[in-house]
Parts: structure tokens; C-alpha cells; sequence
């Protein structure tokens, strides 16, 4: 555990070492609904994220998949390419999951076990012409039950001012 908090705050000191301009200002909140595809069957989300500045965004992210229901708070490192209409980015986010117990799902015995799980969220994707975010996730509950997820979102707000 110790290794995975030192290599994350390694990453995150490297990607903010990169000296890029901001000559451009964005709004200040964005909304994205999505909806995603992965060894997690479908899954909804939708996610309200605060501009801190051109590169850095943080928000309340809400999620229901096969597994269950999450809430989180995401963070992520937008890295910007000056007039163009393909931004990269990486984040994470961390919260609860209240999920159902691996083989309990479909259980005709009695009602699904669930259980409120420890739920981090590393990803990184692309947002196209500021509105559209193609995204791979990995979701771990616990840092034992996990599973990958692609999804497509749309943002609405956010952008160039």
C-alpha cells in the first residue's frame, strides 16, 4: 500500500512539472452524463465537476452498474494542446460503493447481499471538441474485486470561455 501512495504521488508531481501556458480560460462548472460498456455490464454516471483552472478539474461523481452504486469524488489532469480539438486526460477518484456480493447476484434463495465497499477509480480517456469524453476505468472495491469500463460521455457546460 505504501509503494501504490508514493508511485501515485510520484505521478502526480511529474505530470504538474510540465510548464504549460494558460492563455485561455474555461467555465467554470461542467456536467457529464455517461454511459459505459465493460466486464461490469452497463453502467450510468453522471458527474459535476468544478474547473480549478485550464488543466485541473475535482467533483461528485455518481454511478450504478451490475455490481452496484457508487459515490465518489474524481479528480482530473486535463493535458492541454493549445487550438486544437482533442484534449487527453488522466484522473482517479475515490469514494463508497454499496455492491453486491460476487455470486449472490441473481440468488433466488432471498434478497442480494450487499455491502458498503472501499471504491477507487484510476482512468484516462480523451474529450473531443469539448463536449464528448471516451474514457477507460478500473474499479476496484477494496482493492480486491475489480473490473474495466469503457464509456462515452457528454459534457455540457465547461469548455473554452
Amino acid at each position: 500500500m505504501k509503494r501504490f501512495v508514493i508511485l501515485i504521488i510520484a505521478i502526480v508531481c511529474a505530470t504538474t512539472s510540465f510548464a504549460q501556458r494558460e492563455d485561455f480560460t474555461v467555465r467554470r462548472i461542467e456536467v457529464e452524463p455517461s454511459i459505459g460498456l465493460g466486464t461490469g455490464g452497463i453502467s450510468l454516471a453522471l458527474e459535476v465537476r468544478n474547473n480549478l483552472s485550464p488543466r485541473w478539474d475535482i467533483g461528485p461523481r455518481a454511478g450504478m452498474d451490475f455490481y452496484g452504486t457508487t459515490a465518489d469524488v474524481v479528480s482530473d489532469y486535463n493535458f492541454i494542446r493549445p487550438n486544437k480539438n482533442v484534449m487527453f486526460f488522466v484522473g482517479a477518484g475515490m469514494g463508497v460503493g454499496d455492491v453486491s456480493e460476487v455470486g449472490s447476484v441473481g440468488n433466488s434463495d432471498g434478497p442480494d447481499e450487499s455491502s458498503t465497499k472501499f471504491h477507487f477509480m484510476p482512468r484516462a480517456g480523451v474529450e473531443l471538441f469539448q463536449h464528448a469524453r471516451l474514457t477507460v476505468t478500473l474499479h476496484t472495491y477494496n482493492f480486491s474485486q475489480a473490473y474495466i469500463m469503457f464509456s462515452l460521455g457528454v459534457v455540457i457546460g465547461g469548455g473554452r470561455k
